[in-house]
Order: structure tokens, then C-alpha cells, then sequence
């Protein structure tokens, strides 16, 4: 039976500091994630920092998950896009606890996803449920991939 298509947004830290939102898609045998936003911040500080930080701050509804789609930069190709078979994944865990850090952003936890020997955290944005993403997440991955079990209580 196919699976239908489905996607999340959600951020991802690196370089200790920076971070990045990916538009992650699911089907049958790929998680595809496309970078969807660059850096992101909140606009703090005076002077030149002030205006610096407000252009990487998000205006809008930030419940919405939509809202950290930027169309110009999903529609570009880049090298920290990719796509992995679902087969190729060894462990999913969901973290219910608040990432430090993403300050007034709302979000829901985060999804661990270990592929090969690389653990990625990637922090759920907006009005989305980690809970029910993770859930749908070893779903997806389990008809993929049958030597995956997923660890129950869903904690990382």
C-alpha cells in the first residue's frame, strides 16, 4: 500500500550558533528535507544590531508553519538540501521539552532523526505536533523499513 505525501517545517541548529528551516517531505521511500528559510532571529538590540537582527526576524502569523516557507529561498537549490531512503534510517526520537534558544518562536519539542551514523535535531515549528509528527514519522519509516522499531515512549 502507498503511503501519501507528507510535510512538516521544522529547524535545524548548526555551527553551535546559526540555524536553518527545512521543509521536510515524506513518501513511500524518501525523506526529502529543502531548505525553506535561512538564518532566523528575533530583532533585539539598538542601533546597527537592531536592524541587522529585524531583517532575520519572521513577521506574521507564527503559529502558522507556512509562515517560515520563504518561496525565493525554497525554489533554490542547495547543498545543504537533501534526501535519504527511509530504509536508511536507524532511529527516530521525539524530545517534548522547549529547544533554548528559539525564544519567542513557537514550536513543540524536536525530532531526532538518526541516519547512518548522524544524529540531526530538527525543532518543530508553529502550531504543528511533535508528538503526532514523530508518531507519523515511525509510521512511515516502519513500512519502509522493517528492522526499524521505534522506541515507544517516543522520548529522546
Amino acid at each position: 500500500m502507498e503511503q501519501q505525501t507528507w510535510s512538516f517545517v521544522a529547524m535545524e541548529y548548526y555551527a553551535a550558533i546559526l540555524n536553518r528551516t527545512f521543509l521536510i517531505t515524506i513518501d513511500d521511500k524518501w525523506l526529502t528535507a529543502v531548505k525553506c528559510r535561512g538564518l532566523t532571529s528575533v530583532a533585539s538590540g539598538v542601533g546597527l544590531a537592531r536592524a541587522l537582527t529585524a531583517t532575520l526576524a519572521l513577521e506574521g502569523n507564527l503559529n502558522d508553519p507556512n509562515s517560515y516557507v520563504d518561496e525565493r529561498v525554497l525554489s533554490k537549490s542547495g547543498s545543504v538540501n537533501f534526501a535519504v531512503l527511509l530504509t536508511d534510517t536507524r532511529a527516530i526520537e521525539y524530545d517534548p521539552n522547549k529547544k533554548w534558544g528559539v525564544s519567542y518562536y513557537p514550536h513543540d519539542g524536536r525530532i531526532y532523526i538518526t541516519i547512518g551514523n548522524r544524529r540531526r535535531e530538527f525543532i518543530v515549528l508553529g502550531q504543528q505536533s511533535g508528538r503526532d509528527l514523530y508518531a507519523r514519522l515511525s509510521t512511515s519509516v516502519g513500512r519502509a523499513n522493517t528492522l526499524f522499531k521505534a522506541d515507544a515512549s517516543g522520548a529522546a
